[in-house]
């Protein structure tokens, strides 16, 4: 039986306690789309965050049904122009002229449109369109689609680098830009507050805003979409940081104690939530990234091994890619997880997003856990990477050595360029000397059995 949902506001529903975004499509587009209703979970339970991402949906929704009824907009439209004068110059390449001195007609009703255009929207307009068409200026949202078939990243940083662009090209619907105009853009990024937060963005995101859509605009420039003897706009922003204004206490990460340690696997234990327990186990154990962890695949787990390690296949760097030993306490444990695995991941078990992104539904259940523990916002799952850091370094365990461990790129030219890095039994060891924890004394199968509520 399906849930019931609770309408809000004009497409935007409450489903249980997350709010969705749906559409009904018009009988008329029904078929062109194969689809007679968009939806789309926001993932949220935060009416202003799902007002945000809803409104983001709903108007690519709508612009969709245009396209199938036909009712293009003026870029789409002036984008489908563009494209008919391309093949007819392609057609008739001598000065675009047929033999008796005409153009090929498609000049003349491209002439007749704009003559009609000035007259009834203006000057302005009639310009823009001609712009598009003729290459002077495009679309910016042309090619978001054929920029990230380029890119090769998780689905969770796809989805985010997306939305990032999708900033840049709301603010500037037409390329080219210059680089005044993007300095004014960094600079409102920075002071108003945006519709989700009410705040303006931090400088971080801020910057990574900026180089999402400098990559962007470097592929339409590599690519020829836009003239490659433009500079790109988007590079070398600098961003005021407030005078180097330090960042307030609660916005600094800072690592999890020991036995603040043991008192998150026993809060685990007592939930019987086996998929959080052992997914924390394993990062106080590795100091691994929380997706690193939850796209672990069986096939990278090699306890047969002279030393025991996984292999991370899918990490947000290069440096990232790496072979971790495996601690000595989760041996054991890790070789059940993989006789239990239902399919290809060593956590078969967690749940998937819209976007088949890992990672997000049980980072929000240890979110969720370690708020009602009384812990705050600058604890976090990725904090775990802090404390197994803090571990090593308080153990006496080489930099280096550390750095391979944990997946963090050798900034000196000996180690990060010549080495080939270090052995297994160095990290092995170094894991298994700095690496102690209270509920060693039980077996890490056995936790759950200890535990009590």
């Amino acid at each position: 039986m399906a849930r019931a949902t609770k309408k809000i506001l004009k497409g935007i529903t409450l489903r249980g306690n997350v709010y969705q975004a749906r559409l009904t499509i018009p009988k008329d587009a029904r078929d062109s789309l194969g689809l007679t209703e968009f939806t789309q979970s926001l993932e949220t339970s935060d009416f202003k965050v799902a007002a945000t991402r809803g409104e983001t949906f709903i108007r690519d929704w709508k612009r969709q049904i245009g396209e199938a009824r036909g009712l293009l907009s003026p870029i789409s439209e002036a984008l489908l122009w563009k494209a008919e004068l391309n093949k007819a110059n392609q057609e008739h390449p001598d000065n675009k002229i047929f033999d008796d001195g005409d153009y090929p007609p498609i000049h003349d009703v491209l002439s007749n449109k704009l003559d009609n255009m000035e007259i009834s929207e203006g000057y302005q307009e009639a310009k823009k369109f001609s712009d598009i068409v003729r290459g002077i200026t495009l679309s910016s949202d042309s090619f978001v689609k054929e920029y990230m078939a380029t890119r090769t990243v998780t689905s969770r940083s796809s989805q985010q680098e997306k939305t990032r662009i999708g900033y840049g090209t709301s603010m500037f619907p037409t390329f080219p830009i210059n680089k005044q105009q993007v300095n004014r853009w960094a600079l409102s990024l920075l002071q108003e507050a945006t519709t989700a937060t009410g705040k303006p963005y931090s400088h971080g995101t801020a910057k990574s805003i900026i180089n999402t859509n400098a990559q962007y605009y470097q592929f339409l420039l590599d690519m020829g979409h836009l003239n490659p003897d433009l500079i790109n706009p988007f590079k070398d922003v600098r961003l005021s940081n407030g005078g180097g204004k330090k960042p307030l206490p609660h916005e600094v990460r800072i690592p999890w104690e020991p036995g603040q340690v043991t008192h998150l696997v026993e809060a685990c234990a007592a939930k019987r939530d086996s998929e959080l327990l052992k997914i924390t186990l394993l990062a106080a154990h590795s100091g691994a990234r929380i997706n690193e962890l939850a796209t672990l695949l069986v096939s990278s787990v090699h306890l047969d091994a002279a030393i025991p390690y996984f292999k991370i296949t899918d990490s947000k760097t290069g440096s990232g890619l790496r072979n971790v030993p495996v601690h000595p306490y989760l041996e054991l444990l890790l070789k059940e997880m993989i006789n239990n695995s239902t399919n290809k991941y060593l956590f078969s078990e967690l749940t998937l997003t819209n976007h088949n992104e890992r990672s997000s539904a049980i980072s929000k259940r240890f979110g969720r856990l370690k708020t009602k523990l009384g812990y705050g916002e600058n604890q976090v799952f990725h904090s775990f990477r802090h404390s197994f850091t803090t571990m090593l370094e308080q153990a006496g365990v080489a930099e280096n050595v550390a750095m391979d461990i944990v997946g963090h790129e050798k900034p000196s030219l000996t180690f990060g360029h010549y080495s080939g890095g270090t052995s297994m039994e160095q990290r092995y060891e170094a894991i298994c000397r700095s690496i102690h924890y209270s509920f060693h004394k039980i077996p890490a199968l056995d936790l759950e059995l200890h535990s009590t509520e």
